[in-house]
């Protein structure tokens, strides 16, 4: 199987973003920038146009179309950590849909429930729990239905990035055009989520990363108040993944890709990094613009 050629699809923003890859080598990848008429934060407008757009970019790529995992958006979606008994699978789906109306400050039947069992054991299950709306989930299904495409999987784009970092303990900040989001991670798992559209208007990517400074030590901040016995240790690593940190050599960003990062660093007492990369990477490849494709292709693994 993971020699099988893989496709995967982010909607990030107003763009698509695709990659194949076979085993540990990646084949082909590009972005799709989409008018905002069509496409604005990751929901699609018009999904038969938007379903050209995919079926001509994976005929151009050379892509899988049976091979498929597409990202959901984490636009306005709640997501918790839910604890419910160990109980049969066939149950599953009706208790967490219950767990979830108790649990979530929104109408459950207006949005699309996606988990992941992130720990079982004999008396418990410990759940990943995304509430997307339905219409952008739906979207996105038509979309990829007028592609001529099933996905295999439709993944969770924090868990994408966690499957990338692979850290116990970790702190992911997401900085796009049009959103930005911080993740901590504790034991592996996605225990906060923030996720904040940007209106870009004449927003530099310095304002930005301003911006995301300003979240990240609010999302810190309340964190550690709720979690005094489990502080974020000071060895923490802030992983950079998104577009505005483009790791890309092209030399007309040699310079602005580390005066942002370290922009980022002076508003954080904990170190700031870019991801680990997990295959080989092309020269012209860039890791932080496509960190959630990488995500989804280690979900194949």
């Amino acid at each position: 199987m993971f020699n099988r050629k893989l496709t995967t699809i982010s909607f990030e923003g107003n763009q698509i973003r695709f990659l194949v890859i076979q085993g540990k080598k990646i084949l082909s990848w590009r972005v799709r920038k989409i008018p905002p008429e069509l496409m604005s934060q990751g929901i699609i407008q018009n999904a038969e146009t938007i379903g050209n757009v995919i079926s001509a970019t994976i005929k151009e790529l050379k892509g899988n179309r049976t091979n498929v995992i597409s990202s959901v958006t984490g636009h306005r979606s709640v997501h918790r950590i839910l604890r419910i008994p160990n109980i049969k699978d066939n149950l599953l789906e009706e208790t967490i849909r219950r767990k979830s109306r108790q649990e979530f400050a929104i109408s459950i039947d207006e949005t699309d429930i996606h988990w992941r069992i992130l720990q079982r054991s004999a008396s418990q299950i410990i759940l990943y729990v995304l509430a997307v709306p339905m219409n952008i989930v739906d979207q996105q299904v038509a979309a990829l239905k007028a592609a001529k495409i099933k996905p295999r999987i439709m993944d969770i784009k924090p868990l994408a990035l966690q499957r990338l970092i692979n850290q116990g303990t970790a702190v992911i900040v997401n900085l796009e055009n049009y959103s930005l989001a911080v993740i901590i991670l504790i034991n592996q798992i996605p225990i906060l989520v923030r996720t904040v559209p940007l209106d870009t208007g004449n927003l530099t990517p310095e304002a930005k990363t301003d911006l995301l400074g300003q979240e990240l030590t609010r999302t810190v901040k309340f964190y550690n108040e709720n979690n005094k016995t489990n502080r974020l240790p000071e060895d923490t690593v802030v992983y950079c993944t998104g577009e505005l940190f483009n790791s890309t050599q092209i030399d007309s960003r040699l310079e602005e890709i580390p005066d942002l990062m370290t922009r980022l660093q002076s508003r954080t007492p904990y170190s700031v990094k870019l991801p680990p990369a997990p295959f080989p990477l092309p020269k012209d490849f860039s890791l932080t613009t496509f960190a959630v494709n990488l995500g989804l292709a280690l979900k194949s693994r």
